[in-house]
């Protein structure tokens, strides 16, 4: 508000100076009063008067400090009022929008490109009020469409974007427009503030991808029936081979009777390669290599055989691939530009944790997320590893008590010794435990007392858990139901993410800790009490929810396994129609 309440004011001074300019002089030939005001630039007068109506917004205090820093002049036009060749620039980046997922039309693409247009039909150069009005919308438009590139569609603060450790920086939208326009390149300036990590990039190309394959009329639907396996012939096989002949699942130099690489890894565009048989009603052992391709593509059950939830998912349209890739691209928008020489990341969608070292993948293994139910989810966030306990105690939050604990407690009076669970005042590590009595058992449920699971194998933590204090209380810790890393869902936690292999990660995490060796740790892990252990320096930790991506595997999909797709796409749209581009005529 104070911008503009200083833009209104300016806008009337140079209204006032330019009247008092205009006055007629009654002495020629007399010396210039010492306070005269000089003549007022009209076109100056026009940019000052239009900049003072822009919205206190991160588009209107961007152009406005554009445009404050080079006193009000345009940018997209000479002396001459004649147009720039940035104008081009800008018009063909705006127009290239969806193919980042986003909307050309959200910063006025069409209008902007017709009002161009009609400059050279038109008798003379603009007046300036017109030219102040366009020189402005160009600026806007590509301010705006910068914002939605660097930190995405939805606005931040929403509950749909995640909560960084740390608040995202702000982008230099105004220096990126100073740049575009002083030297026409507009891409560059627009390629600083996009996502610079690979996967964003390689996610732009997969959603070139799936868009050909939509203009190519998509992929056949397989019709149901029975399981298809190898051995079978079958009148749906025809359909299942080009179904994967289009994803590249089934290569295509790679006919029926050849032998096809079980780990192709990519899709690829088939326009220039050997034709493949794709009549064959035999399900072959080739074909079943492709399904199996497919199926580790999309994080289903690897068999090779079709069944209800390889066919349900070989029947997604394509069209809802590519949305369903537009989304995703919308999420790496919300990343921090920098995630650290060192991170781990934890993909819920993918059941997957992956360590990373100097921005490379150093540490893989799989994970247990929380339910997807009875507010179990697990949220998606960041914030920083600081330590690490061995052997810990499970502080049992008091609604898991209340709600699973305490009535086989009181059904079965030996049960919180065989499991060795604990009724203390307080949690600590050196709290007392109190005896399992029934009027104990009341006041844990009433919340006067706690309970907490003692160190050890059996402890539902495992034998080390990752800490990196946050709101939702949520941590990375070791399970000893072991047998649920095998399985291809893997949501059955309390919010928290279980791992794999908590060795291998507590190596990675407490590598700046050299007298912390792999002995040390696997003594710490089974022998002697509850022992802390500081981080050399904080570590980051991304929970993120990626339901496409890409890896070395090809085009990645996931299910949604907590329905956050359908709610990313309803804001979207809503962002769309509330665009924050104003078409003004």
């Amino acid at each position: 508000m104070k911008r503009q309440a200083c833009r209104a004011a300016c806008a009337v001074l140079v209204m006032l100076l330019a009247a008092c300019s205009s006055q007629p002089v009654r002495d020629t030939e007399a010396e210039p009063a010492p306070n005269t005001p000089p003549p007022v630039d009209p076109m100056v007068q026009a940019m000052t008067a239009q900049l003072a109506a822009l919205p206190d917004t991160t588009v209107g205090t961007a152009v406005a400090d554009f445009y404050g820093a080079r006193d009000d002049r345009p940018a997209w036009f000479g002396p001459d009022r004649a147009p720039r060749a940035a104008i081009k620039s800008l018009l063909d980046a705006l127009s290239r929008a969806d193919r980042q997922g986003l909307i050309a039309a959200d910063y006025g693409y069409d209008r902007l490109a017709e009002r161009i247009e009609t400059l050279d039909a038109a008798p003379g150069p603009l007046q300036p009020a017109d030219l102040a009005k366009l020189d402005i919308r160009l600026s806007r438009a590509f301010v705006a469409y910068a914002v939605d590139l660097h930190r995405g569609r939805i606005e931040p603060g929403r509950d749909l974007r995640p909560r960084w450790y740390e608040d995202l920086p702000p982008g230099d939208y105004a220096g990126a427009l100073a740049r575009a326009t002083d030297d026409g390149n507009v891409d560059d300036a627009l390629a600083e503030l996009r996502p610079p990590h690979a996967g964003y990039t390689l996610l732009v190309k997969a959603l070139a991808d799936y868009r050909a394959i939509v203009d190519d009329g998509g992929w056949p639907m397989l019709a149901d029936g029975p399981l298809l396996e190898s051995g079978m012939r079958d009148a749906r096989v025809p359909a299942l081979r080009r179904r994967l002949h289009v994803t590249g699942d089934l290569p295509p130099d790679s006919p029926a009777g050849d032998t096809v690489d079980d780990g192709v890894p990519r899709l690829e565009r088939l326009d220039d390669k050997p034709p493949v048989d794709l009549t064959s009603r035999r399900y072959d052992q080739q074909l079943a290599a492709a399904v199996r391709h497919f199926q580790r593509r999309h994080g289903l059950a690897v068999d090779g055989r079709v069944g209800p939830s390889t066919r349900a998912a070989l029947n997604v349209p394509a069209e809802r691939r590519a949305h369903q890739i537009e989304l995703n691209l919308e999420r790496w928008r919300w990343l921090p530009g920098d995630l650290g020489d060192r991170y781990v990341m934890v993909n819920i969608p993918e059941y997957r944790l992956r360590a990373y070292d100097d921005g490379q993948a150093v540490l893989e293994m799989n994970v247990v997320v929380g339910k997807s139910y009875d507010d179990r989810a697990t949220p998606v966030f960041s914030d920083r590893m600081r330590y690490v306990i061995f052997r810990p105690f499970w502080n049992i939050p008091h609604g898991i008590a209340v709600d699973e604990i305490l009535p086989k407690a009181r059904a079965d009076a030996g049960y919180l010794d065989r499991r060795q669970y604990q009724i203390v005042r307080a949690f600590g590590p050196n709290a007392e435990p109190l005896a399992a009595t029934p009027a104990n058992l009341d006041r844990v449920e009433s919340g006067q007392l706690h309970m907490r699971q003692a160190a050890g194998p059996h402890n539902a933590l495992g034998l080390v858990k990752f800490m990196f204090p946050n709101e939702y209380a949520v941590y990375l810790h070791d399970s000893p139901s072991e047998q649920l890393f095998s399985r291809t869902q893997r949501d059955f936690s309390h919010g928290c993410v279980r791992v794999a292999d908590p060795a291998a990660l507590a190596g990675f995490v407490l590598a700046g800790r050299p007298e912390w060796d792999a002995a040390r740790i696997d003594k710490a892990l089974h022998e002697g009490g509850r022992e802390r252990v500081n981080l050399a320096e904080p570590l980051p930790v991304y929970l993120i929810y990626w339901t496409a991506f890409v890896n070395d595997d090809g085009v990645q999909f996931r299910n949604d396994l907590y329905n956050h797709d359908p709610q990313l796409e309803r804001a979207m749209q809503r962002s769309h129609r509330t665009s924050r581009w104003q078409d003004a005529g």
